[in-house]
């Protein structure tokens, strides 16, 4: 009788031990996947949202497939969101920067606060970008300018811009569109004012 209790007792505890790891994989099963990376309060959530990615991340950001995979630079909070939005950058972003989808893909250049945003706006820059600026659909895709404070903001304003471009210029659709030129404060602030020729 002994035998066939402590038989009894052994096959409970080993089902307590089976359950316990059952439940313990699951939960890891359904852990955001973030490739390791530490980031923020609400960060880095997605399918290898911030995989191989070295650079800080601050709070709300990171989040969307691969939007921070590889990136190095260091992000502030509220930033890079968006289908893979910072993949691969190399430059510091500021705080509510580079959202949406492959807004930052593979920039260099230092992007400062509230800027980059909407689809491929600062893809490929090199240029280092101010304040509030690069706000539109490929605003400063392949730009190697420095961009000002509130600069660049429109469709393709300062796209393959090679040009400084100062604080409150080229805000149109097409207005540095391919510009080799420096650009002063407040200038080419309607479409096509001052863009390049074809590049």
């Amino acid at each position: 009788m002994r035998h066939i209790e402590g038989m009894i007792r052994a096959k409970t505890a080993w089902g307590r031990v089976l359950i316990g790891g059952l439940g313990l994989l699951l939960g890891l099963l359904l852990l955001p996947a973030t490739g390791g990376a530490k980031g923020g309060h609400n960060s880095c959530v997605g399918d290898d949202a911030c995989f191989e990615n070295t650079g800080a991340v601050g709070n709300g950001s990171c989040d969307e497939e691969r939007a921070c995979r590889g990136n190095t630079g260091a992000v502030g909070n509220d930033a890079c969101n968006g289908f893979q939005a910072c993949f691969f950058n190399t430059g510091a972003v500021g705080d509510g920067s580079c959202d949406e989808f492959e807004a930052c893909f593979e920039n260099t250049g230092g992007v400062g606060h509230a800027s980059c945003n909407v689809g491929n706006a600062c893809e490929v820059n090199e240029g280092a970008v101010g304040n509030g600026s690069c706000n539109g659909f490929v605003a400063c895709f392949s730009n190697k300018g420095d961009v000002g404070n509130d600069a660049c903001d429109g469709s393709h304003a300062c796209e393959h811009n090679t040009g400084a471009v100062g604080n409150g210029s080229c805000n149109a659709d097409f207005a540095c569109h391919c510009n080799t030129d420096p650009i002063g404060d407040n200038e080419c602030n309607t479409p096509h004012e001052c863009e390049g020729p074809p590049c």
